[in-house]
């Protein structure tokens, strides 16, 4: 019995375990020296340091290294709490988000498989899970308009990003601020990523061969 794969939470998984050996191999900047770099971009320059941190993490795959969701947590944590603090924050956010959704959208409709025409079908069904779950993250928003890319759909849906994330941005934010003392202790830990596309990748393998694994 032959089971489809997903290919792309595979291919994000084996470029994240990539980025773990070489900063293992000292060769790329560890985590820790990321986050440090980020978050002295925020402190620096305000929403424009949030913008760049949150463009790195908004592009497919280098996202997974860059870990923007730090800086947009610590952005929250380090406001003042009051409503339009937090609605800065999430319109910097969401407005960055449209940008990068558009130029992963365009990464997509340029990638080359190969002319693996059975890797290709299999990609083209990995985006069905739909905008409004994909805003839930940044990494899951870059890869649903990558797919969108490859699927040659039209790319209209780029300008409902912003409607979307700044309502779920504020409530985001409001959690984030209630809970900002537990936050601080527990940003953004390396293994966190691989078990979440350890996740993404089971979920769609089940979903793909529901059937088989039924029989």
């Amino acid at each position: 019995m032959k089971y489809k794969i997903p290919w792309l939470p595979l291919s994000a998984l084996i470029f994240y375990l990539w980025v773990v050996v070489l900063w293992k191999m000292h060769l790329i900047l560890a985590p820790s020296e990321i986050l440090t770099f980020l978050e002295n971009l925020y402190t620096d320059y305000g929403l424009i340091g949030l913008s760049i941190a949150t463009f790195l993490e908004g592009i497919v795959y280098l996202g997974l290294y860059f870990p923007g969701s730090f800086v947009i947590i610590l952005a929250v944590i380090l406001s003042d709490g009051t409503f339009f603090s937090l609605l800065a924050i999430s319109m910097t956010v969401a407005v960055t988000l449209m940008l990068t959704s558009l130029i992963n959208y365009w990464l997509g409709r340029h990638v080359r498989f190969k002319k693996q025409e059975k890797i290709y079908s299999n990609l083209k069904k990995n985006s069905k899970k739909g905008l409004l779950p994909s805003c839930l993250h940044p990494n899951l928003l870059a890869f649903y308009f990558f797919n969108g890319g490859i699927e040659r759909k039209s790319p209209y849906q780029i300008l409902l990003v912003p409607l979307i994330m700044i309502p779920i941005g504020l409530l985001y934010a409001y959690v984030i601020y209630f809970l900002r003392f537990i936050l601080q202790e527990h940003i953004e830990k390396p293994y966190i990523m691989l078990v979440l596309i350890g996740i993404w990748f089971l979920i769609l393998f089940f979903i793909e061969n529901k059937q088989k694994l039924h029989q």
